[in-house]
């Protein structure tokens, strides 16, 4: 086999371990170190370190380590001249150890600049051979470059994509994202982690200027769809389903000015899961908001969703009264019951009939409702961060529902 000028290998050769230069590598965790040094105990180094001319390692790390273990004194080396010890990494490593998606990174970044020159080379020669340069080079290089970036990491680019930019966040704010680098490179999966540092980032702008409360009241009557974040009991963004929405946290929305919202006497319906409720996080917030709960309504859905232990398939609503509120008594159960006209492909949206459900319970000339979604009609003033452009006419029951 032939080599080019910048890839001629020696044969294999005997090196000190203390002349071998390690340098800064990708990998982060080398895996079983000690397991490896029993396996080269007992069947001897298969494959000799790699290493630049200048003894700089290439690839090996984790069979030094082994040998040096062991308490050897000199290592079998291939000596390799390679400017790019990334790629001679790379090409070692990743049929015996996969690598983490921040070490992918790592290799990534150390690539792309290789690839960009490399395209810029090919559009020289190019130049070279009569062809007109496209004027626009550097911007097509750097594409180019990404791709075989991410092809040579075994990885699809947008993985990559995303693995990066969760690399870059715990980079620049390491305490605030360190642990979701860590939980990214432990579950080998970046989908998750990236939509949770969006929702965390979404969120940030989202509260740099949050909708008003709504203005016309004070309100004897209305109902709160409060965003519950779930990072509890030790749960990471990898070992649930992640939220597509910004969340508050508890305090958060307790920190919610409800009660200029009321009249002395007011009904408000507040929506749970059945973790929340379960967790008791719904009892704070009632004391926050200065609310009693009198009544559980529950709301069977058609289909289950996210749970602990069991799928959700229920949802509910807690009734809580400030003072003596009024209702109109006509033979309402705990159980709401219906049609349930829920958007399609939408996330936590709420049947309408909860809304005729509680109109026809609690008399009102006007309500609020809180982290909506829609307007229900003309009497409802609604509060979200979600809510679409044309609010009373885009329902649940007139979108998407087959």
């Amino acid at each position: 086999m032939r080599y080019g000028p910048k890839r001629a290998v020696k044969q294999a050769a005997s090196r000190r371990l203390d002349a071998i230069v390690v340098g800064e590598r990708y990998r982060r965790d080398p895996g079983n170190i000690a397991a490896l040094a029993a396996s080269i105990d007992e069947l001897g180094l298969l494959h000799p370190i790699v290493i630049r001319p200048d003894g700089t390692l290439i690839a090996g790390a984790r069979r030094l380590a082994a040998v040096a273990l062991l308490g050897w004194t000199n290592v079998a080396v291939r000596v390799i001249d390679m400017d790019e010890i990334a790629r001679g990494e790379f090409a070692e490593n990743v049929c015996r150890k996969d690598f983490t998606l921040s070490e992918a990174v790592a290799i990534k970044r150390a690539l792309e600049p290789v690839e960009r020159e490399a395209a810029k080379e090919r559009q020289r020669e190019g130049g070279r051979a009569g062809r007109q340069a496209s004027g626009n080079l550097p911007q097509a290089a750097k594409g180019r470059a990404v791709d075989r970036a991410a092809k040579a990491t075994g990885m699809a680019r947008r993985t990559l994509e995303k693995a990066e930019a969760v690399v870059d966040a715990a980079e620049a704010e390491p305490e605030r994202f360190g642990k979701l680098l860590a939980d990214m490179d432990r579950a080998g999966r970046a989908n998750g982690v990236y939509r949770r540092l969006q929702n965390i980032r979404a969120a940030e702008a989202i509260r740099a200027a949050p909708p008003p409360l709504p203005g016309r009241g004070p309100y004897a009557a209305g109902l709160i769809d409060v965003p519950w974040a779930y990072e509890l009991l030790g749960e990471t963004a990898l070992t649930r389903g992640v939220l597509p929405y910004p969340t508050m946290t508890l305090a958060e929305a307790c920190a919610v000015d409800v009660p200029s919202l009321l009249t002395d006497a007011a009904a408000v319906g507040v929506w749970v899961t059945n973790f929340i409720a379960l967790e008791g996080l719904h009892v704070p917030l009632l004391k926050a908001w200065r609310l009693e709960p009198k009544a559980l309504i529950t709301w069977p859905k058609d289909h289950a969703g996210r749970g602990h232990y069991v799928l959700g398939q229920t949802e509910h609503l807690i009734l809580a009264i400030r003072g003596q509120p009024t209702f109109t008594l006509a033979g309402h159960t705990t159980l709401l019951k219906g049609p349930f006209h829920v958007r399609k492909g939408a996330h936590s949206t709420k049947p309408i009939e909860a809304y005729d459900w509680f109109e026809s319970l609690v008399p009102s000339a006007r309500y609020f409702d809180l982290f909506s979604r829609y307007q229900h009609n003309e009497r409802w003033d609604y509060h979200g961060f979600e809510v679409p452009q044309n609010a009373l006419t885009d329902r649940p029951d007139t979108a998407n529902n087959e």
